[in-house]
């Protein structure tokens, strides 16, 4: 049986709208916000990896359907159109929280305080903390819910990631989002990294209860990424989904 206390917390961060913790007890919560890992740590003779310069044009597949291709960049931020047509703003750390997304009747804008670039160059064994004020603006109602969050983000290890891209040296990433007053994290995020790459080839994260894993499938840089290599990756990658299993 599960403590009485422990399950009020879980129950309070449920009411607080912030997390998506799997139905069941206090262990189900805690295994979701604990993503199992799909790859072994390996000791890579990887060296600090510095922060990534984006271009405008740079355009990266997550399977057959989902595209994310970088449309402006800023001093301060990178912004992203999406398959379905969404413009979603980043700052320049994959591993920091999105600044700016409008989905549906939500709209969402956060700040960040703090020093979260302090995780580059990425070495194993680097941690970083910071805080987000996330202010989700529900435009149909009118009503706005701000929350104070906590970021710990680490490089975990070195792994040798397989995606459907290739298979890529990566720096694991992770990250966890705290609320003041509750012992488990609202969510935990992990990115394998590329250095090669200059960008993540595998994400994963919980959602409703489930964890989800978006994988790189292709990356055309900038001046590779006309409509037309666009439209011919995204038919490849659409035949290479539908090709029966061996």
């Amino acid at each position: 049986m599960h403590a009485p206390g422990a399950l009020l917390c879980v129950v309070a961060a449920l009411a607080a709208g912030c997390s998506h913790l799997p139905a069941g007890g206090l262990q189900d919560a805690m295994d979701a916000l604990s993503p199992a890992e799909r790859a072994t740590p390996l000791p890579l003779n990887l060296a600090p990896a510095p922060r990534p310069v984006a271009r405008v044009g740079d355009t990266y597949f997550f399977g057959a359907q989902s595209l994310r291709q970088v449309t402006a960049v800023s001093s301060g931020s990178v912004t992203w159109t999406t398959t379905d047509g969404q413009r979603l703003r980043t700052g320049r750390d994959f591993f920091a929280p999105l600044l700016e997304q409008t989905q549906g009747d939500q709209r969402l804008t956060s700040t960040l305080q703090g020093q979260p670039g302090a995780l580059w160059p990425l070495a194993v064994g680097k941690t970083v903390s910071f805080e987000e004020t996330r202010t989700t603006r529900l435009l149909t109602l009118g009503r706005e819910i701000t929350t104070p969050i906590r970021w710990e983000c680490g490089v975990i290890d070195t792994r040798v990631s397989q995606v459907p891209a290739g298979d890529f040296e990566t720096y694991h990433v992770s990250c966890k989002a705290y609320r003041d007053g509750f012992f488990l994290p609202l969510q935990t995020v992990t990115w394998d990294y590329a250095p090669s790459l200059g960008h993540y080839v595998r994400r994963t994260w919980f959602d409703a209860g489930r964890q989800r894993e978006a994988a790189l499938a292709a990356a055309l840089p900038a001046p590779l990424a006309t409509p037309a290599r666009i439209a011919a990756t995204r038919q490849r990658l659409q035949q290479w989904q539908q090709q029966p299993p061996l």
